[in-house]
């Protein structure tokens, strides 16, 4: 009702976060973060992943004039996104957008090959980037001291997937903790990222802080 484009993320639920529930799979996973979870979920489970997407086409069909996009989470490949669109195909969802989401070495690598598969948007996972690019895991306690998602290698990633989706016309956004961070937010307005999602709590406080780097960056340019 409130908004004219919604972007939903398929599922991405980790062994661990459902192993004692009815029909969880038997063998516990030495590392679920690296395991079978995201987009390689999802095309194993191709019934679950269009029981996802139909229930999205419904809504985009009962919301006149509402773009519903669909973001697939821990692409490690194009071809995860030509499945992803066969199947949308599949089932006649022909006015879905498709997002990618840039939480891997893996999609940060191949950005170039993933916007000319005419995706309509990315948007960062910083959460899951920052792990894997640090190997750092950012579930467990001993290391959180080495959790840095301001980290050079981490914000080098960001400004060249940015640089690559601004020449293919690719719409670019993050989500996760890290947008709620002033720095962070800094940095990504600085690079011309296109939208940023915020915890609910600091939305108003963030978007005046974006606005006056806004007002900062177009004085600049005068």
């Amino acid at each position: 009702e409130y908004f004219d484009d919604i972007w939903v993320r398929t599922s991405d639920i980790r062994t661990d976060e459902f192993q004692n529930l009815e029909g969880a799979p038997e063998k516990v996973e030495a590392n679920p973060m690296l395991g079978m979870h995201g987009i390689r979920f999802s095309l194993k489970n191709p019934e679950i992943l269009k029981a996802e997407l139909n229930a999205m086409k419904r809504v985009s069909e009962n919301s006149k004039g509402k773009t519903v996009g669909i973001m697939t989470p821990q692409v490690i490949s194009i071809e995860e996104v030509k499945k992803l669109k066969e199947i949308l195909r599949e089932i006649d969802f022909k006015n879905a957008k498709v997002g990618v989401m840039i939480e891997t070495p893996a999609s940060v690598q191949i950005v170039e090959d993933i916007c000319k598969e005419k995706v309509d948007f990315v948007s960062f996972g910083t959460n899951d980037l920052t792990q894997y690019t640090l190997a750092v895991d950012r579930g467990n306690e001993s290391v959180q001291a080495l959790y840095d998602d301001m980290h050079p290698s981490v914000l080098a990633q960001l400004a060249h997937v940015i640089k690559i989706c601004k020449k293919h016309g690719v719409e670019t956004s993050i989500c996760g903790q890290a947008g709620s961070k002033k720095p962070m937010i800094k940095f990504l307005v600085e690079q011309g990222i296109d939208s940023i999602s915020v915890n609910a709590d600091v939305a108003s406080e963030i978007a005046s802080y974006v606005s006056e780097l806004e007002k900062e960056a177009n004085g600049e340019q005068k």
